[in-house]
């Protein structure tokens, strides 16, 4: 990772971000770095770069992809998987893996960030060097910020899981569910549909 006197990637469109704001000069360095494919998140108060997802993970993203595509597509809503979306209560920009969001044809094209009033689900793959800002600290935020649905596939818990967090509160999320590798588990509205887990693609 370098420092480069021409950003690396378009600059985050946060006019409403005042000068004074904690997260403003953390997002001005990260308009500064190249951080070539690599995810670029404010979280907790840091800047943090993940480093390209292994195989699997993106594997695991494709396969979510294909089984939200039909309820997706009948409600107008937009599968995104190259997004980023900010969490006023604790001041985070976070990419997720995969969010599903509503009004995509009411916002710009040139905007990066999605609307977070518009946000109906958000994924995460748990990665080796993000296990605990996964698990934890992006679902706290999310549902402080009142993101209905967090969807959690974890391969380092023995055996994998899958979780679904909903019920956003001051406390985090108050219900979760959770479906061993292998087991079904139920995504509730507004997309009413069941996921098979024993068709999630295997680990190496």
């Amino acid at each position: 990772m370098a420092v480069m006197h021409v950003p690396g990637r378009q600059p985050t469109n946060w006019s409403d971000v005042p000068p004074e704001s904690p997260i403003k000069d953390l997002l001005d360095l990260r308009n500064r770095l190249d951080t070539g494919h690599r995810r670029a998140e404010i979280i907790e108060g840091r800047l943090v770069v993940s480093p390209v997802p292994v195989i699997w993970h993106q594997r695991v993203c494709i396969w979510l992809d294909r089984r939200l595509q039909d309820v997706s597509d009948g409600n107008g809503w937009l599968i995104d998987r190259h997004s980023e979306i900010q969490l006023p209560p604790t001041n985070d920009l976070i990419e997720p893996d995969l969010i599903v969001w509503r009004g995509a044809d009411e916002v710009s094209g040139l905007e990066s960030l999605r609307p977070l009033d518009q946000v109906l689900l958000v994924v995460e793959v748990v990665s080796r060097s993000s296990i605990r800002e996964d698990r934890e600290v992006k679902p706290y935020a999310c549902a402080l910020a009142g993101v209905p649905l967090y969807l959690l596939v974890d391969r380092f818990d023995n055996p994998r899981t899958m979780s679904l967090l909903s019920e956003p509160g001051p406390n985090g999320y108050a219900t979760v569910s959770t479906a061993r590798v292998g087991e079904k588990l139920r995504i509730p509205a507004p997309f009413d549909l069941t996921l098979d887990t024993s068709t999630l693609p295997e680990v190496a």
